[in-house]
């Protein structure tokens, strides 16, 4: 009973996030909003998964090749969307 409760309420904040996001799509605030969110997000994981590699004893090799690839996905995306905000 309890995971079919988290199953509803999983699909009801889909839904309500969906709707958001649709109806804020349609206004210039979005186009920016979107492009500062995806900035902050990719700046989160390039700093978290570096402090991580810079913090763990364990090798970069094969230990923490996915943290290196989380970094390398920030970075990506920070680009992708600071190039697009500049544009």
């Amino acid at each position: 009973m309890k995971k079919i409760l988290w199953i509803v309420l999983l699909v009801i904040l889909t839904a309500v996030t969906a709707g958001v996001t649709y109806s804020v799509f349609d206004t210039p605030f979005g186009e920016i909003s979107v492009d500062f969110f995806a900035f902050l997000a990719g700046a989160f994981l390039v700093l978290e998964g570096a402090y991580k590699i810079l913090t763990s004893k364990t090798p970069l090799f094969p230990d923490q090749i996915f943290r290196s690839c989380r970094v390398i996905i920030g970075v990506t995306i920070f680009t992708i969307h600071m190039l697009q905000f500049v544009h």
